[in-house]
């Protein structure tokens, strides 16, 4: 029973690492593509919204312009190093990009879903 017992507690501290820490290797992640939730402001050429990051994480919004169209990408990155634990939270990030030009006349697009923002 001891040997089955030690094969437990060895399962579960794997499954606690594994829990631990997900996606802590900010060498190789390229970055997770996320739909964009919350309200956006423009102040002059800046856009800025939030969104949700956890312990090693960290966003970037970027904007596509285009005649009648500026595509914002929200983007969400691992930032810790392979085998670091992550601390286990979630916070909101305020994310901003600057344009060359003002937004303007133009709309704002969501670049992960196609759907159109509205700014405040």
């Amino acid at each position: 029973m001891r040997r089955g017992l030690r094969y437990a507690s060895a399962g579960l501290l794997a499954l606690t690492a594994g829990l631990a820490l997900p996606g802590c290797d900010g060498l190789t992640d390229p970055g997770t593509t996320r739909p964009i939730s919350r309200p956006v402001t423009v102040q002059g050429r800046t856009i800025t919204t939030t969104t949700e990051v956890g312990g090693c994480q960290s966003a970037r919004l970027t904007a596509q312009e285009k005649g009648k169209t500026v595509s914002l990408t929200l983007k969400v990155k691992s930032t810790g190093k392979s085998g670091e634990a992550c601390p286990a939270y979630i916070g909101l990030s305020p994310v901003s990009t600057t344009l060359r030009q003002p937004v303007g006349s133009r709309s704002l697009l969501d670049a992960t879903t196609g759907s159109t923002l509205s700014a405040r």
